[in-house]
């Protein structure tokens, strides 16, 4: 199997985290990306990339999920059938024995439910499941839309909070965007954690998808109170890698006020849901971050892990 180098014309339905670009930045040096293509006839169907280390590939390296890109948004069952049939042969062919798939949540596309299926059916297992939430975006008009769909208490909260000077403006490279990796690393060290990637590997991402990788830094009257680093992983569709505030002596959490101006900002940028992550960690859900986001309009979904060992 070759190692892949897609043209650009042949990569452009690729998942941010399938791309070249992004598996440049994680691999190892006894590691190799493989892809599979599938067609139906001329037509290119979708692809599986992964990783390959010795005898095992993984889908969603170094990534929240990965998983097979369809060309369409709606491809027919058959036809992603196929492609995980073909892509599991012609993996287990070349010497792959376990094929590790973290399938990204189904609203990511209208294909994500019959992908699931596939993969169930050709021999994968659960190996884990984790509770994420998103923000669905198409049944909105714009933003009054979003914010009449709140419930009382976080509309209260909302008017509270758009009632004082909060702007949102975009980190540029330097200082500003540093400044927002620092209050979130700040907001992560006030709960005893810390930030899984550090702020050169983001400074790296962010140069290598110039304008899918953002940081968008909260101000009240003109200091940050607030940011969020956000990854643009598909067209019309926006994944909140963290987000969180520190640094300053509000009255009340800015937090509201975040998730609205990000709401604002998808919304006027055509994207169709906001992902703001899981909400579980090794299967234990988190209550109090559960009940935040629903109060931010988001919904639950789930965030499948798959194993196939081969026969």
């Amino acid at each position: 199997m070759a190692d892949v180098a897609a043209p650009a014309a042949t990569a452009d339905h690729l998942l941010l985290f399938n791309r070249d670009a992004f598996h440049a930045l994680n691999l190892r040096p006894a590691q190799r990306v493989v892809r599979v293509d599938h067609h139906d006839g001329g037509r290119l169907v979708g692809s599986l990339v992964g990783v390959r280390d010795g005898d095992v590939v993984t889908c969603g390296h170094s990534a929240p999920f990965g998983g097979p890109d369809l060309v369409r948004d709606a491809e027919t069952a058959p036809n992603v059938v196929a492609l995980l049939e073909a892509a599991v042969a012609e993996l287990e062919a070349d010497g792959v024995r376990e094929i590790r798939v973290r399938a990204r949540p189904a609203f990511y596309s209208g294909s994500e439910t019959t992908v699931q299926f596939a993969l169930l059916n050709a021999g994968f297992r659960v190996e884990a499941c984790e509770l994420g939430l998103h923000i669905d975006l198409e049944p909105l008009g714009g933003i009054d839309d979003y914010v009449a769909g709140l419930r009382s208490p976080a509309r209260r909260a909302l008017r509270h909070g758009l009632a004082e000077p909060f702007a949102l403006r975009e980190a540029a490279a330097g200082d500003p965007w540093d400044a927002g990796y620092d209050l979130l690393a700040a907001n992560r060290a006030a709960k005893g954690r810390r930030l899984a990637l550090d702020a050169a590997y983001v400074r790296a991402a962010r140069d290598a998808f110039p304008g899918r990788i953002r940081m968008a830094l909260l101000e009240h009257a003109g200091a940050p109170c607030a940011a969020a680093l956000t990854y643009r992983v598909l067209p019309g569709r926006e994944l909140v890698v963290y987000w969180g505030d520190a640094g300053h002596a509000l009255p009340r959490s800015p937090m509201n006020v975040l998730a609205h101006a990000l709401v604002a900002r998808s919304l006027g940028e055509g994207v169709r849901s906001l992902d703001i992550g899981p909400s579980s960690v090794d299967g234990v859900p988190d209550g109090g971050l559960i009940q935040f986001k629903r109060s931010i309009g988001a919904r639950e979904d789930l965030r499948l892990h798959l194993v196939r060992e081969a026969a």
